[in-house]
C-alpha cells in the first residue's frame, strides 16, 4: 500500500509539474556571486533577455544545512549604507523588477562537489529536501535605497541624524522567493549510479513536496557534456554516437544516463555543459544522445560560455559567431534553449553591458531561428555603393550595408560571377590576387539567416596592380624546431632577394631576423602563439607567411608540501597549492585575492588530477 501511496503521489506530483515546465525554448544565464556584481548593475541587466537565472553556487553539508557562496541566497544583515552581499541585491531588486523571470539556485558545482557524497543517508536526504522546499518558500526583503514614500514598506529601516525617515539610505521595498532550484551534478570522478539514485530520490522528495502544497517551482538538472554519451566511448576505438572523440577520452562519458532516463519527468528541463572539452567537440551528438535518454528534445537546454575554456592544445576562448550561430542552431532543430557562463564573473574583459549585449544577439538568434517563427521568404535588399578601398598586392573592397526585416547575417563576394569569400562585415580583402595587370570583376550579395539572398550590388572592374620583380617573394615552410615550457624556435625556408625577415607573434612584430630561425624565450607553459614572417629588401617586402600555430610545453610540477592557498602571496607559474581539499597548479604568474581562489578562477588556476 505505501508503495502505491508513493506511486501515485509522483504521478501526480510529475503531472503538476509539466504544465508547468511547458516553457521553451530557454535563455538561461548563471549570474555568479563574485565578479564585479554591484547593485549599480541592476539597470543594466535589466536589458538581458534572458528568462531564467542560475545563482551560483549553494551546497549543503551532512546534516542537510544549506548555504550559498558568499551568502547569495542568504537574508542579509541590514545596514542602512552598504548591504555586504551585492549579488544578493542585485538578483532580488531585478526579480522585483521583473517578476516574470525566474531565479534558481545552483546547487553544487566544482566549489561544493563533496556535497553528493551527503545524500548516501536517507535521513539526510528527507531533511535536505524539506529544507530545499522551506529555501523556495522564503519571502527574502527586497532593500533599496532612494524610494519613493509610497513604495516603502513596513516601517523605516534607516533615519538621518534627526530621527526622520531618511530615503536616500536603504529600505525595505517588498519580498521575493526563488523560483526553482538547479542541480549542478559534477564532481572530478565518475558519478556512481548510486550518486544518480540518492540524487533522483531527493528530487522526487522536493517535487511531492512542492506539489503537495500546491507550489510551482521549477527543478533542473545541469551534467557534464559526455553525460549521455554510450559509456563505452570512454574506449578511444569506439567512435559511434561519441560526442569527445580525443584519443585521451573522458572518464564521464554515459555517467548520468540513469539519472536522465529515470528522472525525465522530475526535472523540468536538462542543462547540457557543452564545453571545457575542445574545439572539436561534437556538440551536435551530445544533444542528441540527452534527447534519447531523456526522449523529449525540447527539454534539453544548450551551454555555451562566454569565457576562455579547457581545451586539448590549451585554454582557448569560443568566437561570439560561433556562439551565436549555436544558439539559433539548437532553436532551429527543435531543443529546450540555451545557457551561457557567465554574467558577472568574466575573463575577456567585457563590461556587463557588454555581456549583456553578447546574450541579446544569442537570444535574438534563437527567436529567428525557432521553427515557430513565421517562415521568412522576404530577401534583403542589394548591398549599395561597392568601392574599391585598396588595390596592392592585396584588394580591399567596402559597400554599404543591405536592410533585411529581422536582419543581414552576412555578405557573400562574387569575383567574375564565381563565390570568392563571405563576410560579416562591411568589407573584404581579396587575398588571392594574380599581382600582373589582370582585370577583376567584382559584384556582392546580402543573405539573412533564413537563406534568403538579395540582388546584386553594382559591379566593381579593378587592374591589379603589376609587382616589382626585384621584391621577394612570400616565405614558406614554417615549421617549429625545438620547444620548452617556455620557449619555442621557429625556422622557415629562405626566400630569394631577401635582406632581412620581420617575424610577427600573435599579429605583433617580435623581432627582425637576417637569418631564417629565431629562438623566441620567456612564453608561457601549454600557451599557443601564431608566428608569421615577411621577407623584405630596400624595393619593399613580401605578403605575410601562412600563420604557424606553435604551442610550448606543459609545466610540470611534482605536488609538494607547498601547502594551503592563502591570500596575498605573489604565486608562479608551476606553483601548486591545496584549496579546500583540492590541488591546483597556477597557470599565470598573479598577486592572490580573495576572489581568485583557485576554484573560481579557471584562468588562473588548473585542478591537478
Amino acid at each position: 500500500m505505501k508503495k502505491l501511496t508513493l506511486s501515485l503521489l509522483i504521478g501526480s506530483a510529475l503531472m503538476a509539474q509539466s504544465a508547468f515546465a511547458a516553457q521553451a525554448p530557454r535563455a538561461v544565464t548563471y549570474l555568479t556571486s563574485w565578479g564585479n556584481i554591484q547593485p549599480g548593475l541592476v539597470e543594466d541587466m535589466k536589458e538581458v533577455k534572458a528568462d531564467t537565472f542560475l545563482l551560483s553556487f549553494g551546497g549543503w553539508d551532512a546534516s542537510g544545512k544549506i548555504s550559498s557562496s558568499d551568502n547569495i541566497v542568504a537574508v542579509p544583515q541590514y545596514d542602512p549604507w552598504y548591504i555586504n552581499a551585492p549579488a544578493y541585491v542585485v538578483w532580488s531588486q531585478l526579480k522585483q523588477a521583473q517578476p516574470e523571470k525566474k531565479m534558481m539556485l545552483a546547487l553544487g558545482g566544482e566549489t561544493y562537489s563533496s556535497m553528493w557524497a551527503y545524500l548516501n543517508n536517507e535521513q539526510t536526504r528527507e531533511t535536505l529536501a524539506q529544507n530545499l522546499v522551506n529555501l523556495l518558500n522564503t519571502n527574502f526583503p527586497v532593500y533599496k535605497k532612494n524610494l519613493k514614500p509610497e513604495e516603502m514598506v513596513g516601517e523605516c529601516l534607516g533615519t538621518n541624524w534627526e530621527g526622520k525617515c531618511d530615503m536616500t539610505l536603504y529600505q525595505k521595498a517588498g519580498t521575493v522567493q526563488l523560483d526553482g532550484i538547479d542541480f549542478d551534478f559534477e564532481k572530478s570522478e565518475r558519478v556512481t549510479p548510486q550518486e544518480n539514485a540518492n540524487l533522483l530520490d531527493l528530487a522526487e522528495r522536493v517535487r511531492n513536496k512542492l506539489n503537495a502544497a500546491g507550489s510551482k517551482k521549477l527543478l533542473s538538472l545541469t551534467t557534464y557534456h559526455v553525460g549521455a554519451d554510450p559509456e563505452d566511448c570512454s574506449n578511444s576505438a569506439v567512435t559511434e554516437n561519441c560526442s569527445f572523440v580525443e584519443t585521451a577520452r573522458s572518464s564521464h562519458h554515459g555517467e548520468v544516463l540513469p539519472l536522465l532516463t529515470q528522472g525525465k519527468n522530475v526535472f523540468d528541463f536538462f542543462n547540457v555543459m557543452a564545453y571545457d572539452a575542445g574545439p572539436r567537440f561534437k556538440y551536435d551528438v551530445a544533444m542528441a544522445n540527452y534527447a534519447r535518454a531523456v526522449g523529449d528534445k525540447s527539454k534539453i537546454v544548450l551551454g555555451q560560455t562566454i569565457n576562455s575554456q579547457w581545451g586539448p592544445e590549451g585554454r582557448f576562448v569560443e568566437s561570439r559567431q560561433n556562439n551565436v550561430n549555436r544558439a539559433g542552431w539548437q532553436a532551429e532543430k527543435g531543443y529546450g534553449g540555451f545557457f551561457i557562463w557567465t554574467l558577472g564573473a568574466n575573463d575577456q574583459q567585457m563590461s556587463m553591458p557588454q555581456q549583456v549585449d553578447y546574450f541579446n544577439e544569442m537570444k535574438e538568434r534563437a527567436d529567428l531561428m525557432s521553427p515557430d517563427r513565421p517562415v521568412d521568404t522576404v530577401a534583403p535588399t542589394e548591398p549599395t555603393k561597392l568601392k574599391v578601398l585598396e588595390n596592392n598586392t592585396t584588394i580591399t573592397l567596402g559597400w554599404n550595408a543591405s536592410e533585411d526585416e529581422v536582419g543581414v547575417t552576412g555578405y557573400d563576394i562574387y569575383r567574375d560571377d564565381a563565390q570568392v569569400g563571405t563576410s560579416t562585415g562591411l568589407s573584404w580583402t581579396d587575398n588571392d590576387v594574380v599581382t600582373s595587370g589582370v582585370t577583376y570583376h567584382y559584384f556582392v550579395k546580402a543573405r539573412d539567416a533564413a537563406g534568403n539572398i538579395s540582388k546584386s550590388s553594382n559591379v566593381v572592374e579593378v587592374k591589379t596592380i603589376v609587382v616589382d620583380e626585384g621584391l621577394p617573394g612570400q616565405p614558406t615552410g614554417l615549421a617549429v624546431v625545438s620547444k620548452t615550457e617556455n620557449s619555442l624556435t621557429v625556422k622557415w625556408n629562405a626566400v630569394d632577394k631577401a635582406e632581412k625577415y620581420r617575424v610577427l607573434r600573435d599579429g605583433k612584430e617580435l623581432l627582425i631576423e637576417k637569418g631564417t630561425q629565431i629562438y623566441d624565450t620567456g612564453l608561457r607553459a601549454g600557451t599557443t602563439y601564431i608566428y608569421q614572417v615577411i621577407a623584405e629588401n630596400a624595393k619593399g617586402q613580401s605578403q605575410a607567411s601562412a600563420p604557424l600555430k606553435a604551442t610550448t610545453d606543459e609545466g610540470t610540477v611534482t605536488p609538494g608540501p607547498e601547502g594551503e592557498w592563502k591570500v596575498g602571496v605573489n604565486y608562479k607559474v608551476g606553483e601548486v597549492v591545496t584549496y579546500e581539499g583540492k590541488q591546483y597548479r597556477c597557470l599565470q604568474a598573479h598577486p592572490s585575492m580573495a576572489h581568485w581562489a583557485p576554484s573560481m578562477a579557471p584562468a588562473l588556476w588548473q585542478p591537478v588530477p
